[in-house]
């Protein structure tokens, strides 16, 4: 019976185009067959590599609009003249070098489904011919006089909260909550962690069909730290990791060392970045520090090693060591790293900064916040 359910599971997921079997993935497949038969406009959101177009395909597979085309366009990629024309097409003589009517996407996907990603970076004038097509399914082409009918259901998709952009006046709320009829939030990786396993497997499965080079397999040990890394990438990143082993790691296993040479490399670029892609102030600063606690801890253990040998020959005193506790919370670390840090370089606040790889401004902020006094 457990087998039978495992396997309807399973087949449940991949009617969607999803891998995993975590209960958040679960609940997306459900929502993907609830609104698929419909031609209700889907808004989903999510960080980036979470698998927003493979969510946005399934709606499309599994809609009466299967048999026509499926057209994804990436509006953040294009500038904003350029979007409109690949978008709405052109008419002959609209700008220099328009020497033919071309044809825009909608067009394209007339019968069909177009999925618009990063849709928070069109800019106000395409905001309002986009809302035009959602109200009255007809539009411009760039230059044209004559209204253009389409019949194609959008779905949107982006990192962003659009309800920010809305009161910040940079999307407008009418196009918002057209585009919002129904949404679709994709948890990040390192929320659903049952599903990497799966994921892993069948990346490898499909990379070794398509290359002479095979990857075995993976040890226990280095599922492990798969299991543990938190993939700001998403499911991209743990895909890139497995191509780039196919190169590395080629007619052999992915072992431990190998992911944490990965992880070690990761981590070093990330403590130079000041703000993480498609989250808040809040959550980048508090990635960057955990980043920190990630990158410090080869020296954090050596630290600890030598007070502990210290410990033995010479009278009790307090360590200067961080280190990462079990049930603490990310404020309570973040808030004893920046501490220690201090007391570590005699109050620098500049040179705690550079350690903790975030701006001076912030580490104002942060000693303001936890109530940290100088050394």
């Amino acid at each position: 019976m457990k087998v039978k359910k495992l396997l309807k599971e399973k087949e449940f997921l991949e009617s969607c185009g999803l891998v995993g079997k975590s209960e958040e993935l679960k609940k997306i497949a459900e929502a993907i067959l609830q609104v698929a038969p419909t031609n209700i406009t889907v808004s989903i959101t999510g960080e980036s590599g979470t698998g927003k177009e493979l969510v946005a395909r399934g709606i499309h597979n599994n809609s009466p609009r299967k048999d026509y085309s499926f057209i994804a366009a990436n509006c953040g990629a294009f500038a904003e003249g350029v979007l409109e024309s690949e978008l709405f097409g052109h008419e002959r003589g609209a700008f220099t070098g328009a020497i033919s009517r071309r044809e825009g996407l909608f067009e394209r996907a007339d019968k069909g489904t177009i999925f618009l990603d990063e849709i928070a970076e069109i800019k106000p004038a395409i905001q309002v011919k986009l809302l035009r097509i959602l109200e009255e399914k007809t539009f411009l082409r760039v230059g044209g006089v004559k209204d253009v009918k389409v019949d194609v259901r959008i779905i949107a998709a982006t990192n962003k909260d659009l309800e920010r952009e809305v009161e910040m006046g940079s999307f407008r709320s009418d196009l918002y909550f057209r585009l919002s009829v129904v949404k679709i939030d994709i948890p990040p990786l390192r929320e659903r962690t049952r599903d990497i396993p799966i994921l892993v497997y069948d990346f490898i499965q499909k990379l070794n069909q398509e290359s002479p080079k095979k990857i075995l397999g993976v040890t226990e040990e280095a599922m492990e730290l798969l299991l543990k890394y938190h993939w700001p990438g998403n499911v991209r990143e743990l895909r890139n990791f497995l191509e780039s082993s196919l190169v590395f790691s080629a007619d052999r296993y992915i072992e431990a060392q190998d992911v944490l040479k990965y992880i070690d490399k990761q981590v070093q670029i990330e403590r130079h970045l000041p703000v993480i892609t498609g989250k808040s102030v809040t959550a980048a600063e508090h990635e960057l520090i955990y980043q920190a606690l990630l990158g410090l801890r080869k020296e954090i253990s050596a630290l600890r090693k030598e007070f502990l040998e210290e410990r033995s020959s010479e009278p009790k005193k307090e360590s200067k060591s961080v280190e990462v506790k079990p049930q603490v919370s990310l404020e309570e670390m973040e808030k004893e790293l920046i501490d220690k840090t201090l007391k570590m370089v005699g109050g620098n606040r500049k040179k705690a900064a550079k350690i903790l790889g975030i701006g001076e401004r912030t580490l104002y902020r942060k000693i303001d916040q936890y109530g940290l006094r100088e050394p």
